[in-house]
C-alpha cells in the first residue's frame, strides 16, 4: 500500500464497507511496522538495551486495538520511523515520503518527543496538514540548503 493510503486512509468514495476498509488499513500498517521491527536489529546492534526497548515498543504498538486510537498510534510510529530511518523513506519511493522525511518531520518530531509522544493524533495531523497544504514550502530551516 502506498504511503498516502497508509496515512490518509481510503478515499471517501472508496469506503463502501467501512469495517473492511479499516481492517485492510490496519493490516497494511501492521505489515509496515513489522518491516520496521525487522529492520531495527539490522541497523542497530540488536543486543543493546536501546534496540531491545525499541523492539518492545513496536511490539506494543502492534498489539494495540484495531480502533481509531490504535490507527493513530500506528501512523505516528510509522512517521517516527520514516523520520529516523532513511531506509524507511527509501522503501516508499514517492514524493510524499521524501517531503515528510526531508522537510516536515524534522520540524515536528522534536516537539513530539519533547512532549513524551503524548499526542500522536496531533503529530500525525500536523504532518499531514503541512505535507498537503504547504508542499515545498520552506519552514524553519528545513530543508537545509546544501
Amino acid at each position: 500500500m502506498a504511503l498516502r493510503a497508509l496515512l490518509f486512509g481510503p478515499s471517501l468514495v472508496a469506503r463502501d464497507d467501512a469495517a473492511a476498509a479499516t481492517a485492510a488499513l490496519v493490516d497494511a500498517l501492521d505489515a509496515e511496522l513489522r518491516a520496521v521491527l525487522a529492520l531495527l536489529p539490522q541497523v542497530y546492534d540488536g543486543a543493546t538495551e536501546p534496540c531491545l526497548q525499541a523492539i518492545l515498543e513496536f511490539k506494543r504498538i502492534l498489539a494495540l486495538p484495531r480502533d481509531a486510537d490504535g490507527i493513530v498510534c500506528r501512523r505516528a510510529a510509522l512517521l517516527f520511523a520514516l523520520a529516523r530511518e532513511p531506509e524507511i523513506a527509501a522503501r516508499f519511493d514517492e514524493p510524499l515520503a521524501r517531503d515528510l522525511h526531508d522537510r516536515v518531520l524534522p520540524l515536528l518530531l522534536p516537539r513530539f518527543l519533547r512532549n513524551s509522544c503524548q499526542a500522536p493524533d496531533a503529530f500525525v495531523a500536523g504532518a499531514l496538514v503541512m505535507a498537503e497544504l504547504w508542499p515545498a514550502e520552506h519552514v524553519g530551516n528545513w530543508p537545509r540548503e546544501a
